[in-house]
Formats: C-alpha cells, sequence, structure tokens
C-alpha cells in the first residue's frame, strides 16, 4: 500500500496551565507566581505540533471532552496545519490538564489524564487504515497501553515504522517491544524499563542491549545537556547537545523527538537525524513554554548557520 501520510502522532492531548515562580513551595506553603497561562500540550500534541512547525506532514489521533479545552485545543490542532479529523469528541469526560509550575529553567508537572484515558483501542478502530497508510507511527504512553500494542502491531503487519516515546515510564508487556523500531526514553525511564541503574557508561551498552534483547530494533536515551546515545545492537553512539542559554525545559524532550520524526520522514540519515533533533531541542529550551518554544524549519536551519 502506498504511504501517504509521512507521520500519525496517535497519543495525549491536554491543556497545560502553566505558573512561574521562583523556586518550588514546600508542602504547607504558598507562594506567588511570576505569571500565569494557559497553552496546547500533552506530550503527543507538543510531538505532533513540533513536526508540524517543520514543515511536516502530521495527522493527530487521539480524545479531547466536549468542552472549551477542547475545542481550543482542536482549534490549535488545525492552526499548526495537522489534520485533526481523528480526533475524538467525548461527552462524558473532561478533555486532559497538566499543572504545570516552571522555576529556574526546570520544571514540574502534575498530570489528569481526563480523555486520554479513553483513547482506547475501540475508541480508535477508525485509525487502523490510517496506520497503513503512514510511514511513521508516533506514540507515548499518556494513552491506555493496549492502544499502544494493538496500534504497534497494527503498523509492524504493514510496514509502518514504530517511533515509541515510553514516557511517562510504565511496565510494558513484552511483546510490544518487539513491534518498536525506535525506542526513545529519557535516562530515567530507560532505567525504570530496563531495571538496570546507570553508575557508569558501560550501563548504558546493558539498557540499550537488554531492549534490543526484547526486539526493539534501535534505541535512542535521551540525556539532557549531555546529547543523547545511539544503539543498534552493533553501534553505540553519543550526539552532543549544543551549548545554549536555556531558560525552560518544558517540553524539550517532545521538541528532540518532533525533530527526529521530521528527520527520519525526510530521509535522513540516523546521525543527521540526531543532530537536527538536537538542534530543534537546544532551540526550545532557550524560549519559555512548550509549543510555543518550538522553532520552524527556516529558525533551526539558521540556528546550523551560525
Amino acid at each position: 500500500m502506498k504511504k501517504d501520510i509521512e507521520i500519525l502522532v496517535l497519543g495525549s492531548i491536554n491543556m497545560d496551565l502553566v505558573t512561574e515562580t521562583e523556586r518550588n513551595p514546600l508542602p504547607g506553603e504558598t507562594i506567588k507566581s511570576k505569571s500565569f497561562k494557559t497553552s496546547p500540550g500533552g506530550k503527543g500534541d507538543n510531538q505532533a505540533v513540533a513536526i508540524a512547525r517543520l514543515g511536516g506532514d502530521v495527522v493527530f489521533a487521539g480524545c479531547v471532552g466536549n468542552d472549551q479545552y477542547g475545542e481550543q485545543l482542536i482549534d490549535n490542532l488545525i492552526a499548526n496545519g495537522i489534520e485533526a479529523d481523528y480526533v475524538k469528541k467525548l461527552s462524558d469526560i473532561n478533555t486532559g490538564m497538566a499543572f504545570i509550575n516552571v522555576f529556574k529553567g526546570q520544571n514540574t508537572i502534575i498530570l489528569y489524564e481526563g480523555a486520554n484515558g479513553c483513547v482506547t483501542t475501540e475508541n480508535m478502530m477508525h485509525c487502523e487504515e490510517l496506520i497503513k497508510r503512514s510511514q511513521i507511527l508516533l506514540m507515548q504512553l499518556e494513552i491506555p497501553v493496549e492502544t499502544i500494542k494493538w496500534a504497534a502491531a497494527v503498523a509492524e503487519a504493514n510496514e509502518t515504522m514504530v517511533i515509541l516515546n515510553p514516557a511517562p515510564a510504565l511496565a510494558l508487556d513484552n511483546e510490544i517491544y518487539k513491534y518498536v523500531d525506535i525506542l526513545v526514553p529519557n535516562e530515567v525511564e530507560a532505567q525504570q524499563l530496563s531495571g538496570i541503574e546507570i553508575k557508569n557508561d558501560s550501563d548504558y551498552e546493558r539498557i540499550i542491549s537488554r531492549f534490543r534483547n526484547m526486539g526493539v530494533k534501535e534505541v535512542i536515551i535521551t540525556l539532557g545537556d549531555k546529547g543523547a546515545l545511539y544503539g543498534n545492537g552493533s553501534i553505540m553512539k553519543r550526539t552532543p547537545a549544543y551549548n545554549v542559554d536555556a531558560v525552560d525545559s518544558t517540553g524539550a524532550g517532545d521538541a528532540f523527538i518532533g525533530g527526529l520524526c521530521f528527520a527520519l520522514s525526510h530521509d535522513r540519515p540516523m546521525d543527521k537525524a540526531l543532530k537536527y533533533a538536537s538542534a530543534v531541542a537546544a532551540i526550545s529550551v532557550t524560549r519559555m513554554g512548550a509549543q510555543s518554544a518550538l522553532p520552524t524549519a527556516y529558525e533551526v536551519e539558521e540556528f546550523f548557520s551560525a
């Protein structure tokens, strides 16, 4: 079957409620925030917008509530050039929300899954042909694991590349891993999912080997300002992070994955795709917010030429 869609993102979509403070409050303490805003978010939504900002052809599938936030999130997908016809509105639950506090370039997040918990196989059956038509299926763990397993199996049977960002880290059915072409955890998630504590560089190789033994073809461990580590069983290579003045790390991982998917969907080899993804993430941390910080393709090219 002809692959007429570059990337399908099957994932979470939230409204983010964001405050900025000088520090995190202590238990029982009330402190003032310097600012407050709402903005579209969720790992799936952020990654889809990251791809679209770079010029990628992307379709989003998921669920929202039949409420004001749900309407705003669908409008935002469309405004970013993302096909939103596969987003279901549900009348009996609220749209997902994330409560984010930003301080000194870092963040803490409390997540209410809302309609994201209803991204079930039953509710997503209308996406089966869409999965078959896509070059890449990108998913995260903010939707039910059963749906991820079903979608990944459909993708694998139809030669659609499966990229899984296992965030937040959850215990997974080992059968899921055999459907995954590229697994992209961060350092904490890699330890939690593999059961291997990272004490030295050799532990990264052990983690990658464990995932490979479970069936994953390629592994990318993101390491924040230490870059990213890639392994495929025959090579292991670190891509350094770019040195920038970070002001807000919110969504940096999503920016990286969006850049990676865009580059791979445009036939860039893995080493160049990793450098491109690192540049997208580096630009994003120099700005406040998640989606508001995501760069365009032109900005990424400017970054490389600077």
